[in-house]
């Protein structure tokens, strides 16, 4: 064998060894693959981040303990999961009811770690099946907070489709809510506005959801509020009404201006137009009068069994004199 063909010789050997080592490596590496892609049975550590609405205090807090495992999941989760100094963190929220207070601490809370299996297998859904939990009890510790109760305030605008009308106040649910901040944040805050809602040519009763208008450094424990509009057709009718003073003593009299004042409502399109007037009356109450200062007054819609949506008076005041004793 020449010295050129020995040459050639070991090159080839060369290449068939660095062949084989990389084909070991690339088997190696798809059976590594493989089994870590199977499903093995083990101990899993987690900490917990709990978000909740317990009142008075603020909403999160991490538990004191680590929550251990025992479920079967890939064994690239697995690795992943137990590397040395990093326990992974999983947040889920609880309702406030999950939590017993500690007696010894204000803002110090306890759960069964049980209750929380459904939650979690929610929460890894994909990831690892669990068997079971091996922690019993988790503690948490919610720091108070300043809050306050506020009504919220619907910013709502409506129009009705021609002789309909709502029949009563706009419903909401919640109609107040909880505040969160700083003293000096929540203070002077009386109410929460919803989110606009602009509705227009309706004729029915509607039903819907908004939410609430955010304020910076506040939190509300509320996000969304329910409202409700009952409608209805209506018709108009009109007629002039005397006002009629009640619980005036026997030695005083009143002087009324006008005495008469024109009355227009809306009722029901179904209800009979004649007989409102008999149901109705409008009244002026001396022991109220009295108490005010101005001489000027509104005179008060005595209903009956009449259904009346909304009404109107012209004038809208009437003036009220105290003549003379008897």
């Amino acid at each position: 064998m020449s010295g050129r063909d020995k040459k050639d010789f070991k090159k080839r050997k060369g290449r068939d060894w660095v062949s084989l080592i990389l084909s070991l490596l690339l088997a190696f590496f798809i059976w590594l693959v493989h089994n870590l892609s199977n499903d093995y049975s083990a101990y899993l550590r987690f900490q917990v981040k709990a978000v909740t609405n317990i009142t008075g205090h603020q909403p999160e807090a991490v538990a004191d303990e680590i929550l251990l495992v025992r479920g079967r999941a890939t064994g690239f989760y697995i690795i992943r999961n137990n590397r040395r100094g990093s326990v992974p963190q999983i947040t889920l929220e609880i309702p406030p009811d999950f939590f017993t207070p500690i007696e010894e601490s204000s803002d110090r809370f306890s759960l069964t770690a049980n209750e929380l299996k459904d939650k979690l297998s929610a929460a890894l859904s994909g990831e690892i099946n669990i068997d079971f939990i091996e922690t019993g009890t988790l503690t948490f510790t919610f720091p108070e907070q300043s809050h306050r109760k506020v009504p919220v305030n619907p910013l709502i605008s409506v129009i009705y489709k021609k002789q309909y009308t709502n029949v009563g106040d706009i419903a909401i649910s919640p109609d107040s809510v909880l505040i969160y901040g700083n003293t000096e944040d929540i203070v002077n805050i009386r109410s929460v506005n919803t989110l606009p809602v602009n509705l227009a040519n309706v004729d029915k009763s509607i039903q819907g959801v908004t939410g609430l208008e955010t304020i910076r450094g506040v939190r509300i424990d509320s996000e969304e509020i329910r409202y409700f509009i009952s409608v209805d057709r209506y018709v108009e009718v009109s007629g002039w009404m005397s006002v009629e003073v009640i619980n005036l003593p026997s030695r005083h009299s009143m002087v009324l201006i006008p005495s008469r004042v024109k009355f227009t409502a809306r009722i029901p399109f179904t209800a009979k137009n004649d007989d409102i007037f008999d149901d109705i009356s409008l009244t002026l109450d001396y022991n109220t009068f009295k108490l005010q200062r101005s001489s000027k007054v509104i005179p008060r819609l005595e209903r009956g069994d009449a259904e009346i949506y909304s009404y109107s008076l012209d004038p809208p005041m009437i003036e009220a004199v105290i003549t003379h004793d008897r």
